[in-house]
């Protein structure tokens, strides 16, 4: 009889404490990169000749580079992003797909690239 009633509570235990094991477990995949990348100090802007041509190579060969792309407006600060990018139908807007996270930016917005 008494194993019984020990066998439910352990039941119990392992149950209430799931929910918290998984949350602890894919914490990581929800949360963003620590803010020391995010609020990256501004890189030299590179001309627009040179970003084209680094785009073009980037979106055909595949090469994931890092990005520092400029807010649309005043309210927001640069941030340094790495991925892989691609471009939004022959528009002057491309897709940055991190691997939590994507980004869709005009040409402007794109200050500086780097390949890794």
């Amino acid at each position: 009889m008494f194993g019984g009633a020990i066998m439910q509570i352990e039941q119990k235990s392992i149950f209430k404490f799931t929910p918290q094991t998984i949350s602890d477990k894919l914490r990581h995949l929800f949360e963003e990169a620590p803010a020391d990348d995010q609020q990256a100090g501004l890189l030299t802007p590179q001309p627009a000749k040179q970003r084209q041509l680094f785009l073009k190579r980037a979106i055909k060969d595949k090469i994931k580079a890092t990005f520092q792309l400029m807010p649309i407006n005043n309210d927001g600060y640069p941030v340094n992003v790495t991925g892989n990018i691609a471009q939004l139908a022959n528009s002057n807007r491309y897709l940055i797909t991190n691997q939590n996270v994507s980004y869709v930016v005009n040409f402007d917005q794109i200050r500086y690239i780097a390949n890794l």
